[in-house]
């Protein structure tokens, strides 16, 4: 009788949690079992391993097998088990040595397909990181390699099959050679990935022109300096979109842990995660047909929604009056929180959702309510039915509401703003969020009601104006907080160490915006 153990990485949410695969050879009828419930692809694995140790060139045990997946009470799915249970059974089955001690313990992430190669698994970078914790070495597919550069752990490496693991086993006489190894070409597949990466383009190139629009752009700088979301309302055709997409560019890039953040959330979404030290923020785009489980995340195995996609970048909402109302209301906690929890019978978990919220819609239905140049068809009552699509509660999470006007055609032809011109305000944009952190280490956009009071001291005369203003305007308490806020971004983007009354009285008049008279 053998046994033989191996740790690997279970994929919950975001999370890598520990489990450990036991292998257990008795003697007795064939049969190859799993337990420590298994989902179907785990079940499934008894076939895909059995073929790649075969195609491997090595002997499968015509004895009884038991495979234990430890603990017992978390639900596994996916194939990332099959290259540990794999090698477990040829430890067991005393096909191989028991050098593998060499090194210590060593993690086993990968799922096989019938000739004994890998193939590529989710929620890699999250693995390494909880491995880096645990200090011990892993082994991941050879197609995840490019994971392992954005951690850069050096006891982290990338195979090709079953047989590269087994004969990089067979080189462990010499433990102090295997670690050395091992290192070796883990640097070799990160400085492989490096120069593999596109360069980043500059900002020069990355903004298209804007016509006009001298507000809106001003809303933008704004919004991007303090983080505060933005509704954007306008007839179609207007620049709306442009506008939404230059808001995610004028953002300065991810450090190094936000980074790392949002990779850990794309290996688990299955998605891209080649990042680098400096990379542009998430921007994520759902269509108006989108479902409250797409947005916020869950389903079967747990798996990120867009507003965690979006974390650490911009949620771009386009047609927000085409949304379901359950998905727009869907928002309204995770805009508070940053964060959002998903409770199912089987799971509940926590996703990270700290995005900027971004909104384009037209101000009726018809889309030309204002326009000069085309006549609108829809009545006073119509288009305060359409505008009421839009919750209050949602409404009042937006710091700030503007309308973008259709442009005229001697504006649509004028030159619009340079490259030089976006690269100062994306300069400008950085040293402003650079300011905030260093003064209450976090952006305007978060700042508590308590730290509020810290960072707009109101003199008796602004008080008075502002309590005339809010009853004239009808916020409520969440909305005249975030003009406070909004009022502070002013300030700091203008260089103002005080905030004035001029301040306040610009962040009030992005507050409302065309919503007067429908709540």
């Amino acid at each position: 009788m053998q046994v033989a153990s191996f740790p690997t990485r279970a994929l919950f949410g975001i999370e890598a949690l520990e489990v450990s695969v036991e292998a257990h050879i008795s003697p007795g009828l064939p049969a190859f079992v799993i337990v420590g419930l298994p989902e179907t692809a785990v079940k499934e694995s008894k076939e895909r391993v059995r073929c790649a140790i075969v195609n491997s060139g090595f002997d499968f045990p015509e004895e009884r097998i038991t495979i234990n997946l430890a603990p017992a009470d978390l639900p596994k799915a996916g194939g990332r088990y099959d290259l540990a249970i794999a090698l477990a059974v040829l430890i067991a089955s005393e096909q191989l040595g028991t050098g593998l001690a060499a090194i210590g313990e060593l993690e086993l992430l990968g799922e096989l397909a019938l000739d004994g190669t890998l193939r590529p698994v989710p929620g890699v970078v999250q693995a390494v990181l909880a491995a880096r914790v645990s200090k011990r070495g892993i082994v991941v597919p050879a197609a995840n390699a490019h994971e392992l550069a954005i951690v850069d752990y050096s006891l982290a490496l990338g195979v090709g099959s079953l047989t590269d693991l087994v004969a990089l086993i067979a080189r462990l006489d010499n433990p102090e050679a295997t670690l050395l190894s091992a290192m070796a070409a883990a640097r070799a597949l990160s400085a492989a990935d490096e120069n593999e990466k596109p360069i980043a383009s500059s900002s020069r190139a990355r903004f298209a022109p804007i016509r006009g629009q001298a507000r809106a752009i001003r809303a933008l700088e704004i919004a991007a300096a303090g983080g505060h979301n933005l509704l954007m309302l306008g007839p179609p055709g207007s620049g709306k979109t442009l506008l939404a997409t230059t808001l995610s560019k004028l953002l300065p890039r991810m450090t190094r842990d936000e980074a790392l953040e949002v990779a850990c959330i794309r290996s688990a979404a299955g998605g891209a995660t080649a990042l680098g030290p400096a990379v542009d923020r998430p921007l994520r785009t759902p269509h108006h047909s989108a479902t409250a489980p797409s947005l916020v995340g869950g389903g079967a195995n747990a798996t990120p929604g867009d507003i965690t996609l979006a974390h650490r970048g911009v949620l771009f909402l386009d047609e927000l009056t085409e949304f379901k109302p359950n998905v727009l209301n869907a928002l309204r906690e995770p805009l508070e929180a940053g964060s959002i929890t998903i409770s199912r019978a089987r799971y509940r978990v926590e996703f990270p959702a700290n995005f900027q919220l971004v909104a384009a819609m037209n101000p009726c239905p018809c889309g030309y309510v204002g326009d000069p140049r085309r006549r609108c068809r829809c009545t006073p009552d119509r288009v305060r039915n359409y505008l009421g699509k839009v919750s209050g509660p949602l409404l009042d999470r937006f710091d700030l509401i503007i309308e973008v006007p259709a442009l005229s055609h001697a504006e649509l032809l004028a030159r619009g703003n340079d490259d030089e011109q976006w690269s100062r305000r994306c300069k400008h944009v950085a040293a402003c969020r650079d300011l905030q952190h260093g003064r209450q280490q976090a952006l305007n956009s978060d700042l508590s009601p308590a730290q509020l009071d810290g960072a707009c001291e109101l003199t008796d005369a602004n008080r008075a104006g502002l309590v005339t203003l809010f009853d004239k305007l009808k916020v409520s308490a969440r909305g005249a907080h975030r003009v406070l806020r909004v009022a502070r971004t002013i300030a700091d983007y203008d260089g103002s160490a005080e905030v004035t009354q001029a301040h306040y009285l610009e962040a009030a008049g992005y507050r409302r915006g065309g919503f007067e008279g429908v709540y």
